[in-house]
């Protein structure tokens, strides 16, 4: 688990010149702009740790025709369920091969941003930048699952589901009770053709009913790959 500084992920982001005006804090983009000029020492160490993952093993051409699988969850100091969020994210191994981290991210949550307990409202389905990026700015504790190597029927299973839930015909539901809604965990992890039951559960917990659901689909034992985290996790919020 690992403390948020949340202006690291932002300035970077800034840097990539990635809309930060998701969720709250959007009017303090200019200030924080002022506040990544004294962050550029730190944007620039971890940069070095990033490519230097790749420097470690420069022929990375052993990823090739692999897919992995990075279970995330937040949470905030009182665990409240509002306060909380369970995401995935997947790569492919021949971006990787290339030094592309360029992951696919289930993060259903409103599209506001503001997750309320009761009712459905219109989704929308974040990146893994953006997510971290929301968790961080608030403050809330964020956790990493994996990466895990995964089947290619597991990858395919998650792209069709970042294309379903952008169309537009699904809503987002904290409560996951409407037919025509679903929340964060069953969005990230109700993947195959087992159905999948979470129950009332949210943030870590939720993230960890994830990883047990989708398991049969894990490769290498379901261990850890950590060449591949070296590599995945470089931009996490620290």
């Amino acid at each position: 688990m690992a403390d948020c500084s949340w202006h690291r992920v932002a300035c970077w982001l800034i840097a990539r010149g990635t809309e930060l005006r998701v969720g709250p804090g959007a009017s303090d983009v200019g200030a924080l702009r002022h506040l990544c000029r004294y962050s550029a020492v730190s944007l620039v160490a971890a940069a070095i740790a990033g490519f230097a993952a790749f420097a470690a093993d420069p022929d990375q051409s052993h990823l090739r025709g692999r897919y992995f699988l990075v279970v995330w969850s937040y949470e905030g100091t009182a665990r409240l369920p509002q306060e909380c969020h369970t995401f995935i994210s997947v790569y492919d191994g021949d971006d990787l091969a290339l030094g592309r981290v360029v992951p696919d991210t289930i993060s259903w949550l409103p599209k506001t941003g503001n997750v309320r307990l009761l009712g459905a409202s219109q989704g929308r389905n974040f990146s893994l930048a953006q997510t971290l990026a929301m968790a961080c700015q608030s403050g809330k504790r964020t956790k990493s699952m994996g990466p895990y190597e995964i089947t290619p029927e597991l990858y395919r299973r998650a792209l069709a589901r970042i294309r379903f839930l952008e169309t537009g015909s699904v809503k987002y539901s904290a409560s996951g009770l409407s037919q025509s809604a679903i929340n964060c965990v069953e969005a990230a992890g109700d993947l195959t053709d087992t159905r999948f039951h979470p129950g009332p559960i949210w943030g870590f917990v939720g993230g960890r009913a994830i990883v047990r659901h989708l398991r049969p689909f894990f490769k290498e034992g379901g261990q850890v790959n950590n060449e591949v985290a070296r590599l995945v996790l470089a931009h996490q919020c620290r």
